[in-house]
């Protein structure tokens, strides 16, 4: 794990390292927020993360029906934070997710999918509803 300068963990915060994370200077993780790094993590500078926040770096194998899903194994792509996003209240950021420069995640959003730089998404899917500049 690699931890950047001037980075504040709030109370309750949680860094679970069982892959490869990297965060960046000025970050802030909110108060009860989980970052499961079972796969790799990538989080840029000036990154805030609000409070009740979830990012999951792996998610469960389940194509056979006839086999248990805790016996399929795990996929772990990775995310990327880039630089100067904000992440809301109680979002949840799925495995394979990249987040552009200075995007906004809405509180409660679903992140499962790419989101370009600048962008403000809300949404359960998470839905671009505009952009910054």
């Amino acid at each position: 794990m690699k931890i950047g300068s001037n980075c504040c963990l709030k109370d309750y915060a949680m860094l679970l390292s069982f892959g490869d994370v990297s965060i960046g200077n000025n970050f802030h993780l909110g108060q009860f927020s989980i970052l499961y790094g079972y796969g790799k993590i990538k989080i840029g500078n000036g990154v805030i993360i609000a409070s009740h926040s979830v990012i999951v770096s792996s998610n469960h194998n389940y194509s056979d029906p006839k086999e248990y899903i805790y016996k399929q194994g795990m996929s772990c792509k990775g995310i990327t934070i880039e630089d100067d996003v904000w992440i809301g209240a109680g979002a949840r950021i799925l495995d394979g997710v990249t987040i552009g420069k200075g995007a906004v995640i809405g509180a409660g959003s679903v992140v499962t999918k790419n989101i370009p730089s600048y962008a403000i998404v809300a949404g359960v899917p998470a839905k671009i509803i505009k952009y910054r500049k």
